[in-house]
């Protein structure tokens, strides 16, 4: 296992984030974690450390990142729309992407409130991704507020 930290742009905001890859060549297919409500980083009160390591020993690289204004990322998180957090999530979809040791097929996973995230990503920025809720909401955000 090998972890790298990387920094992108998304909508006037740097986000910084850790890329980690199984051991051996690749391409590895990849993961995109996208954390809960309140100020998540990369760790997402460790869930993200234990679900990286997981996915890393079966083959998958993943990257999570810090949220806006939290961590190494610039930005409020507090005033973030879900579709500025798409476009983050978007912004990292394609760093994972471009990483040479990872397959074009990325997949995203969003936690709690990073479940809306992912399905406003899927639904109108990257239809073809392979989508993952974790303890997301079952109902509309406007229902869960």
């Amino acid at each position: 296992m090998r972890s790298q930290d990387v920094v992108f742009e998304s909508g006037g905001v740097r986000l910084g984030g850790t890329i980690t890859l199984p051991g051996g060549r690749g391409p590895f297919p990849g993961a995109v974690l996208i954390g809960g409500s309140g100020p998540s980083d990369r760790h997402n009160g460790g869930f993200f450390d234990v679900l990286t390591g997981h996915l890393v020993a079966s083959g998958v690289a993943s990257l999570a990142y810090d949220k806006r204004g939290v961590g190494s990322s610039t930005g409020r998180w507090d005033t973030a729309t879900i579709g500025e957090l798409a476009a983050d999530a978007d912004a990292a979809c394609t760093v994972l992407q471009a990483h040479m040791a990872v397959a074009d097929a990325v997949s995203v996973l969003g936690h709690s409130e990073g479940g809306w995230v992912t399905m406003r990503l899927c639904s109108r920025l990257r239809p073809e991704a392979r989508l993952v809720l974790n303890s997301a909401s079952a109902v509309s955000f406007i229902d869960a507020e």
